[in-house]
């Protein structure tokens, strides 16, 4: 009876949890739901209304505008004074005189209209705050260019390969205004320039701006994912601990054995006694150089053959080790080839890492990379210990900053190669006389030739 009693208990714990689990899925749901089903109208309102002082400026000054207009429509033209600006000149009296013989009065009137919309169009409006408004939706789609009204479809070459000596022909769309000659374009890039361009696009490496924190980072983070981020900033602490106990550790422990030391006293007293000696024993066995004696005709000419005898033997040797060398040209062949099959494996094997190191973005894990360079003056991992966010409840009002916005950027440009880091141990540069020590002992100095 005990045991299914047991079963039954555990039974109901196990669906108690799975109800538990569910009714939070749930709300979670709920609570997604409330932003998912909404429209990106309802979302995102944009304020498109203008100032009403600014409107009504604007309105009077466009019926004053209206009004000099007709004012100076119905001026006559007799009563317009005969000044520099209203004088009219001798070619353009001809050329009147030219459009008036080859149109119509009608026509003439048309280009005047013409001529009179094009310089209105040309004219700068002043911008004005608050009266600008978006002929645009801003969470729409992109616009079909090739179905406007402002642009023509064009034929031009393309780069590709050509086939049967014709060069391949692509169509674009491309505005009017581009095609107008009384505009000034813009210069046409060249191939070269092109070219260039997309040599360095390709074989430029990724980089990653702003990198994003870690999901244990948050300051309500999931509890696994909170325990790797605090187990790698563990790691880059106890990196810095470690080296700063090595520089700090003396070379050889701070200590010498007993054995040193004794053989260091040992040796101080002999060459003491050795300094004391050396003036007295001045009288010793000098050795006797003896005079080189002239050879006899007999002796020289057996030197001549004895020298004739071992350059013939030299070159018997030579030529021997030669034959050698030709007959094991097959174990040399086959060592080369070995050899070249080695390199080349290690060659492939350099250049994989290469490119998977290539492939990596910079300006990730920075900190972490940086641990690996200088881990005495990385900065620590930003990250809320367990007790902190046990503390603050979880909100994120009660959150405490922690690392450095500053030290963050500044890092993450130095991984990109766009800045350059400061030297943290610079040598002692001594400027000024350089002076050496001069024996005895006082501490005297003495200047040396380079210094004059």
């Amino acid at each position: 009876m005990g045991k299914r009693k047991g079963a039954a208990i555990r039974a109901k714990q196990r669906g108690d949890a799975a109800a538990t689990k569910l009714v939070d899925q749930q709300i979670q749901n709920e609570e997604s739901s409330r932003f998912e089903s909404k429209s990106n109208t309802e979302l995102f309102v944009l304020d498109t209304t203008p100032d009403a002082a600014v409107t009504r400026a604007m309105a009077t000054k466009k019926k004053k505008l209206i009004a000099a207009r007709e004012k100076k429509a119905a001026t006559p033209i007799g009563n317009i004074k005969q000044s520099k600006k209203h004088r009219i000149s001798k070619m353009d009296e001809r050329q009147i005189r030219q459009i008036m013989q080859r149109h119509s009065s009608e026509g003439v009137r048309d280009l005047a209209a013409s001529n009179r919309v094009r310089l209105e169009q040309r004219g700068k409006a002043k911008r004005i705050a608050g009266t600008a408004k978006a002929n645009y939706d801003l969470w729409a789609e992109a616009p079909d260019v090739t179905n406007q009204k402002g642009t023509k479809i064009m034929p031009f070459t393309s780069g590709g390969i050509t086939s049967a000596g014709t060069a391949p022909i692509e169509f674009r769309a491309i505005s009017r205004s581009a095609m107008r000659k009384d505009i000034q374009q813009p210069a046409k890039v060249s191939n070269k320039l092109l070219k260039a361009r997309e040599a360095l696009k390709k074989k430029s490496t990724k980089s990653i701006q702003v990198e994003l924190a870690q999901p244990g980072q948050s300051y309500r983070p999931d509890e696994e994912q909170h325990q790797d981020v605090i187990g790698e900033a563990l790691g880059i602490e106890l990196r810095r601990k470690e080296a700063l106990d090595y520089r700090n550790t003396p070379i050889g422990g701070g200590k010498m054995s007993d054995e040193t030391l004794a053989i260091l006293a040992v040796g101080s007293d002999d060459e003491s006694s050795d300094d004391g000696g050396e003036d007295d024993n001045h009288d010793g066995p000098t050795a006797i150089l003896k005079r080189k004696e002239k050879f006899t005709r007999a002796q020289r000419n057996k030197q001549k053959r004895v020298k004739a005898e071992q350059t013939i033997l030299v070159e018997r040797k030579r030529a021997k080790r030669l034959l050698n060398a030709v007959n094991e040209s097959k174990t040399i062949a086959k060592a080369v080839r070995k050899e070249e099959l080695i390199l080349n494996a290690r060659r492939e094997e350099i250049d994989a890492l290469k490119s998977e190191k290539r492939s990596q973005p910079i300006g990730s894990n920075v900190i972490a990379n940086l641990s690996i360079l200088d881990p005495i003056n990385v900065p620590s991992l930003p990250v809320a210990l367990t007790e902190e966010l046990r503390n603050n409840g979880g909100g994120l009002r009660t959150v405490r900053p922690k690392g450095s916005l500053l030290s963050d950027r500044m890092e993450s440009m130095v991984s990109r190669k766009m800045a350059n880091r400061k030297k943290a141990y610079k040598k002692n540069v001594v400027e000024g006389k350089r002076r050496k020590m001069k024996g005895g002992r006082g501490k005297e100095f003495m200047l040396t030739t380079n210094d004059w």
